[in-house]
């Protein structure tokens, strides 16, 4: 410990240059690697969420293309004379439609009599069927067409047990009397996995006559999903709400035969662990983009959810390894690492040298000291250093050396010995005391000062300035300091005074109205005027004596008195013009009109803090007014604190009848149309951040 107490200063020196180089090389390395880290997430993000959109799009137009045709077909089978059969028109509309969109795989027909007309693709066979019921027996019939829809071969079966009413999709369509749209599942006919989108066709008596249906196969979605750009080892796949696989850049790999039957896989039964653990991952966490491992690789998941438009709780998911888009970055960290180590090792070198350099005059420096200490005030020779700064030490000791010899000429030796031998000094500190701070500004003062001369600035700024001081004062108040534009006083210091709180806010309403009268003044004669916001804070703070022994200045110190300015600074947000805080006001509320404005959050607190508008004194001609005013707005506030988003908005709208240009009344409409339409989550409590000062 004695070893660390007197160490030299050249000690001193390489260390704190070699621990400046070093932490200066650690921190500017490690803001590079995580500000590129966070900038390439954020690209990737986007470039993700742009892949995700395209697909997301794709699928949206792949299925609605399918309904529309759906929908549209309703017209044609809508005809009280239609026919079902093989060569009527229904039947080769349907046709026409399967050979035109090549997402619809089977396009069909059933009725409440049970007869059927579909149009279908399998493989090479284009097909027309018509299912006939007679005496309550079935009869099937088959037409076969080639490419250029020539027939080419019938089939008949004599007692088919196909039975459409007894279909999800009619059963749906018709219990819903609109458009219904079937779970994904694998299609009988050709093993593929699809989806049915079915209509109501209804007679003129609104009684339905039939139920007109489309199956959309989904292997478009393999093929949108294939010509995104996932990079090179990256995946691509698309689940539904039960968290099976709807499209895959391989398709054969989405779906699974046992005892003889096919079924739909999860993205986790296809056995990949990079996706496996991105489902995990994601089921845990609900991220969008998230960072994990797998297999001892590092990897990127993003998850976009459908939207809300497109009826299905669908999801879209890539998947890559990280190194896939910050491997350059990497690349360029450890380069930069390599870089930085040589510059450090030979900064090290350099600091040593010149710490040798600037130690060794700075020693004896520190011994003429030590002799002007015990009062030795005997001349040495000049320390030789190309160093401006202990060229003027060394001057300073010298001239310092001469003043005591002179001052030892007034003052007796001994004395002096013992005020130097002391080493003490004017004590300078203060004491806590609760006050009331006030800060004060000028809004738009910067764009006011670019518009007027500066001399007939001053002059109006001057006249300003003597309004509010003479208030402050004739209300007992303490001037601080002016801050440019800004006033800053206090109540409660240095005389006590236990009505700080009551005389602060009178002095800001009579500000209020001084500067209006001001404002009338300057405008007529042509000059901008001075809208004043005001803020004030009760509290607990530091004040007394503070500065150094040359200048000392009486003035506050505390967590308050950046409160108090920040509370000042929100009237631009509210529109205001005096805004006090919760501390102020229980000491006010009963001699001074208040209301409530908002429960705030500022930048660098924890805890929030409520904040009200100082409307008016109780005593004066618009008090009754006021109270009508505040009296309102709680109740609208507390209706806004319980969620009631139209009643609020309601009655805030019901104050702006009364009082049509109250700004925080038309804030808190917006607000509530903002949570009408999209409601916050649970955690909300009406805090409101503020995150500017």
């Amino acid at each position: 410990m004695n070893l660390l107490k007197q160490r030299t200063f050249n000690v001193d020196i390489v260390f704190v240059f070699t621990s400046l180089i070093v932490t200066t090389v650690l921190i500017i390395t490690g803001f590079i690697y995580f500000k590129n880290k966070a900038s390439t997430l954020e690209l990737v993000k986007d470039c993700f969420q742009r892949q995700a959109d395209a697909v997301i799009h794709k699928t949206d137009n792949y299925m609605k293309a399918a309904r529309l045709t759906a929908e549209i077909a309703t017209e044609v089978f809508n005809d009280d004379d239609l026919k079902l059969g093989l060569k009527t028109e229904p039947a080769a509309y349907l046709l026409k439609v399967i050979m035109t969109q090549k997402q619809i795989a089977f396009f069909y027909f059933g009725d409440e009599q049970g007869n059927f007309l579909q149009a279908g693709i399998i493989g090479d066979d284009i097909y027309i069927k018509h299912i006939s019921r007679v005496d309550g027996k079935a009869y099937t019939v088959f037409d076969f067409y080639d490419k250029d829809l020539k027939v080419i071969r019938q089939e008949t079966i004599a007692d088919s047990k196909y039975d459409p009413r007894s279909r999800p999709w009619y059963i749906g369509a018709k219990t819903a009397g609109k458009t219904f749209w079937t779970e994904p599942y694998i299609f009988f006919e050709n093993g593929k996995t699809g989806i049915t989108v079915s209509c109501p066709v209804y007679n003129r008596d609104k009684s339905i006559r039939g139920i007109i249906a489309a199956d959309i196969t989904l292997d478009g979605l393999s093929e949108f999903i294939k010509k995104a750009d996932i990079r090179d080892n990256g995946l691509a796949f698309m689940v539904d709400e039960k968290n099976l696989l709807l499209a895959f850049s391989d398709p054969s790999r989405m779906v699974a035969t046992e005892s003889g039957k096919i079924h739909r896989l999860t993205p986790e039964e296809l056995k990949i662990p990079q996706v496996t653990e991105a489902v995990r991952k994601y089921k845990d966490n609900g991220n969008k983009l998230f960072s994990y491992e797998a297999d001892n690789v590092s990897c990127l998941a993003y998850f976009a959810r459908f939207p809300k438009e497109f009826g299905k709780e669908w999801r879209f998911v890539f998947v890559a390894p990280e190194d896939d888009f910050l491997g350059p970055m990497k690349n360029t960290l450890r380069m930069t690492l390599l870089l930085s180590l040589a510059v450090m090792m030979i900064a090290v070198i350099a600091a040593i040298t010149l710490a040798r350099q600037i130690s060794k005059p700075i020693e004896k420096l520190a011994k003429e000291v030590l002799e002007v200490k015990n009062f030795n005030l005997e001349n040495r020779p000049n320390i030789s250093s190309h160093i401006h700064e202990i060229q003027t030490m060394d001057s300073a000791v010298k001239t310092m050396k001469n003043s005591l010899k002179a001052f030892r000429l007034y003052v007796p030796s001994v004395l002096v010995n013992q005020l130097i031998a002391s080493g003490e000094d004017v004590t300078i500190g203060g004491r806590d005391r609760e006050l009331t701070l006030f800060f004060s500004d000028i809004a738009g003062f910067t764009d006011i000062s670019e518009s007027i001369p500066p001399k007939e600035l001053m002059m109006q700024l001057s006249d300003y300035f003597d309004q509010v001081t003479q208030i402050i004062e004739s209300e007992k108040g303490t001037l601080d300091k002016f801050i440019g534009d800004a006033v800053m006083a206090f109540w409660g210091a240095p005389i006590v005074n236990e009505d700080h709180a009551v005389m602060a806010c009178r002095a800001a309403l009579r500000c209020r109205k001084a500067i209006d009268v001001l404002n009338r003044d300057w405008l007529n004669a042509g000059k901008y005027p001075f809208y004043t916001r005001i803020g004030l804070h009760s509290c607990y703070t530091v004040v007394g004596n503070m500065g150094s022994r040359q200048r000392m200045n009486y003035t506050v110190i505390g967590d308050g008195v950046n409160l108090a300015s920040r509370l000042e600074g929100l009237n631009k947000l509210y529109k205001t013009s005096i805004i006090i805080s919760k501390a102020t006001h229980r000491y006010v509320q009963n001699i001074f009109v208040c209301r409530i404005l908002d429960q705030i959050a500022v930048k660098g607190k924890s805890q929030s803090v409520v904040i009200y508008e100082l409307l008016a004194d109780k005593d004066s001609t618009d008090s009754a007014a006021m109270e009508t005013l505040s009296r309102d707005f709680q109740a609208a506030y507390s209706s806004y604190l319980k969620r009631e988003w139209s009643k609020a908005k309601e009655m805030f709208q019901t104050i702006l009848k009364d009082f049509p240009e109250d700004n925080p009344a038309m804030i808190y409409v917006e607000r509530c149309d903002k949570y009408i339409h999209n409601e916050p989550d649970e955690s909300w409590s009406g805090i409101s951040r503020v995150d500017t000062k």
